[in-house]
């Protein structure tokens, strides 16, 4: 099967070789994620869909493949890239380390903030500054699951962030998720 992929993705048909990597990128055995670490060298959308296979399913042998293919991304279709959620996702659980100051870069450039909770989510993983860095600024995003992570990680001895974990668990139109992730930082009396 995964040769039928690679020819129509070599094919002159476009809609065969958008069918055949939509397919590929739904294969979840072990020889997809070995075909991806030949593919994801390509520059098409084979090679893209392979770099999303080893983001997704790949092992830390692929981070060298997948931070590649994150900054590849960046640069040819910059910080708002679909692309780049399932690659930030895949940095983040691979726990690329010297990923860290690529995805600050997608954190302050992009225009998405559902992307902007990735990222952070990635960056909690990858990032040993996250806490008292990139944390305390998610603390004020406008996405919620942004502000849940940023509660989760933030280093509470930073007089901005007590203060600022205290006005998310009082404010009433706050999320729930994210009050919760506040109350277990800072316990119910909120003395931080």
């Amino acid at each position: 099967v995964l040769d039928l992929v690679e020819a129509a993705a070599d094919g002159d048909s476009a809609e065969a070789a958008e069918a055949a990597i939509a397919a590929y990128r739904r294969m979840c055995g072990e020889d997809a994620v070995a075909r991806a670490r030949a593919w994801v060298r390509r520059t098409d959308a084979l090679g893209a869909a392979a770099a999303d296979v080893l983001a997704c399913r790949g092992t830390a042998q692929d981070s060298p493949s997948v931070l590649g293919a994150l900054r590849g991304t960046i640069r040819s279709e910059g910080p708002d890239a679909p692309a780049l959620c399932g690659l930030v996702d895949g940095a983040g659980r691979l726990g690329i380390a010297c990923a860290a100051p690529v995805l600050r870069h997608v954190y302050r450039e992009t225009a998405s903030s559902q992307l902007r909770g990735r990222v952070a989510r990635a960056l909690a993983a990858t990032d040993p500054t996250f806490a008292t860095g990139f944390a305390v600024e998610c603390l004020w995003d406008c996405e919620e699951t942004t502000r849940e992570v940023a509660a989760l990680h933030a280093e509470t001895g930073d007089v901005r962030v007590a203060e600022r974990l205290r006005r998310l668990a009082a404010d009433p139109a706050e999320e729930v998720e994210v009050q919760t992730a506040v109350r277990n930082r800072i316990g119910p009396d909120l003395q931080v």
